[in-house]
């Protein structure tokens, strides 16, 4: 049953007014809340406005600084990428890599980036490559060329080493160049040159500028000297080099000058060896005692005791002319023999000493004592002028 003392409580005018009172405080204590958060959110904003126009004046007096930095809208659509790796494929369809700590791309949609700590691996043939490493480059993506600067190091897998400070990759080409100094170490001896072209595919080098190759004993058999002013060419699948420009070799203290030598190289005995060499354009033989001039030079060889590939006889042909403290000869063709530094020539041969002048078919001269001697042919004799002079000496 209901008490009907409590219902009649509840619907009580007194009961009524206490539920109505406690409204009404809970009502008054929002409107304080209200009033409070009116009150002292504005209070904070002048606070801050306060603060920011403090900052500059602190700053001015080294007092306080403080510095906030936000990316440009540019620096936002620029490309970065952190730990990557860059494939690039050549024309001979080989795969060139190049890894970097990061990539930053220049300025937005420029498609050139630049490597930080750059790591290339360029292949040369199916087993052998080159490994590239510098502090920075670039890799322009329109192009396709790779840059890299400052301190280049280059290794090839045989363990040659060079060492340049800019070098450039073009993979349509397959071809990597320099314009600035370099130098090759290795162990057949060192190269320097003022700048290089190497043509991956074809294994194609040429050293550019005043170039210097001082090849050791035990490459070559021993020791040689190969200069040029204008470049000096090798091709590795042929094993052939070629000099140009005032281009000299030094070997068996013996020097041979032309305007381009060129030289074939032969795996014999273990040993990489001088198979076939000529010289033309200004030719001479030095044997630091007297010379040989000619148009045209072949040198030939034989296998020595050693079992080395030596010079046998170097035959040159055109405006012979050998030069002595005995006089000069003149002759169509000359051949001279290293041992023993005698030099035959044939043809329209004259000798010229103290003014005077004799011809013959044949004649002689010895590159170590200077002695020349003339002869005549079975059909010829021996013709010439001689001056008064002379012939009373």
């Amino acid at each position: 049953m209901f008490d009907l003392k409590q219902l009649d409580n509840l619907f009580n005018d007194n009961s009524l007014k206490k539920q109505i009172s406690a409204k009404e405080a809970a009502l008054q204590r929002q409107r304080k809340q209200m009033r409070i958060i009116k009150i002292c959110f504005p209070a904070v904003a002048a606070a801050l406005i306060g603060l920011l126009a403090i900052f500059p004046s602190l700053q001015e007096r080294d007092e306080f600084s403080i510095q906030i930095s936000k990316p440009t809208r540019q620096d936002l659509e620029k490309l970065h990428m952190e730990n990557t790796v860059l494939y690039v494929t050549d024309k001979a369809n080989r795969v060139n890599s190049f890894t970097a700590e990061n990539i930053d791309e220049t300025s937005p949609g420029s498609q050139l980036v630049k490597f930080k700590n750059p790591v290339g691996k360029i292949p040369t043939s199916d087993t052998e490559w080159i490994d590239i490493t510098a502090p920075t480059g670039f890799y322009d993506q329109k192009t396709k060329i790779i840059s890299l600067n400052e301190d280049v190091n280059i290794k090839h897998s045989t363990g040659t080493t060079g060492k340049t400070s800019e070098m450039f990759y073009d993979s349509d080409k397959s071809k990597a160049y320099s314009s600035k100094p370099t130098e090759i170490k290795g162990d057949t001896g060192t190269i320097n040159a003022q700048g290089f072209e190497y043509y991956t595919d074809k294994e194609h080098i040429i050293f550019i500028g005043k170039t210097e190759i001082h090849a050791l004993s035990s490459s070559l058999g021993e020791k040689t000297e190969i200069y040029a002013n204008k470049f000096v060419e090798y091709f590795r699948n042929e094993q052939k080099m070629i000099a140009t420009g005032n281009a000299v070799v030094k070997r068996s203290g013996m020097n041979i000058n032309g305007e381009i030598i060129t030289a074939v190289f032969v795996k014999q005995n273990d040993k990489t060896q001088i198979n076939d060499f000529t010289a033309k354009g200004n030719v001479s033989v030095d044997n630091n005692k007297n010379k040989v001039y000619s148009d045209y030079l072949k040198a030939f060889f034989k296998l020595s005791d050693k079992k080395e590939n030596v010079i046998d006889r170097i035959e040159m042909t055109s405006n012979v002319k050998t030069q002595t403290a005995d006089g000069e000869v003149y002759a169509n063709k000359a051949i001279y023999y290293p041992n023993t530094g005698k030099v035959e020539l044939f043809e329209n041969v004259v000798i010229i000493k103290d003014g005077n002048k004799m011809q013959g078919t044949k004649a002689e001269t010895n590159l170590n004592t200077g002695a020349s001697k003339i002869f005549a042919g079975k059909k010829n004799r021996v013709s010439g002028v001689f001056y008064e002079g002379s012939i009373e000496k």
